[in-house]
């Protein structure tokens, strides 16, 4: 069985579940956040009532803490122990799909500067574990909420690292798709835009490259009342001037 957190929840098997009932989904959802870490009646009874909680908040906890233990962990190697005010589901690493993701992450980021290929290859699989938005359909708590911003955070470098080691290998025509969604993406993202446009300038796409920078300029005063950052003004300044290093440095 795996726990799969990134993307909708999703307990993948032989037979993929997903759960039902919104309470019941938020709590596992935060007890595999914690995974093997002790978490207090309190902090579950914030994330799944962060406005108001009932009267027999603690009553009903334990309500859904039952359901999962009778209805949605059975077999599965998973366990919720109880601690005198505090639940710790007991799950190897290697089932949560967030392990992962840290694992592929910490290999690909260590090989950035050194093997671009095998850097290559690990954060290309750690961003193919993403489903979709970080427990989508979840309410976000504190605990939901902080876990589904850091996710998205190590997407993003693992997008930016996937770009800057394909144009270290050549690969620069076949990224110019994956960048353009990106951008699309994450408009305000300048890292991305300056991977497009180099990876444009490279293909012989010079017009295109330097509109990327004009679209660039466009957002950015109008969302945050900023330029273009220094450093995408530089490439702007050496693809005007066909500097040679910027091809160069695609073999």
């Amino acid at each position: 069985m795996e726990f799969q957190l990134l993307g909708p929840l999703r307990l993948a098997g032989t037979q993929p579940r997903t759960i039902s009932a919104p309470k019941v989904e938020a709590l596992l959802a935060t007890l595999l956040i914690r995974a093997n870490q002790p978490v207090s009646t309190d902090e579950l009874i914030d994330e799944l009532w962060p406005d108001a909680p009932p009267r027999r908040a603690r009553a009903a906890l334990h309500v859904y803490i039952s359901q999962l233990r009778r209805n949605v962990l059975t077999g599965d190697g998973a366990r919720i122990h109880t601690h005198a005010q505090r639940y710790l589901l007991t799950v190897e690493e290697s089932e949560v799909d967030a392990h992962h993701l840290q694992q592929l992450h910490g290999e690909g980021t260590a090989a950035l500067r050194d093997d671009p290929e095998r850097a290559l290859a690990a954060l290309t699989g750690a961003a193919a574990l993403f489903r979709g938005p970080v427990l989508a359909g979840v309410p976000q708590g504190l605990i939901v909420g902080t876990f589904a911003r850091w996710a998205e955070e190590i997407r993003l470098e693992c997008l930016e690292g996937i770009a800057q080691c394909s144009l270290r290998t050549g690969r620069h025509r076949e990224l110019i798709r994956d960048l353009s969604r990106w951008v699309e993406e994450h408009p305000l993202n300048e890292t991305f835009r300056e991977q497009l446009m180099l990876a444009l300038h490279r293909s012989g796409r010079r017009a295109e490259a330097l509109e990327v920078f004009q679209s660039a300029r466009r957002v950015l005063r109008d969302e945050l009342g900023l330029d273009p950052r220094h450093t995408m003004r530089r490439l702007q300044s050496a693809i005007i001037e066909a500097d040679p290093e910027l091809l160069a440095a695609a073999g």
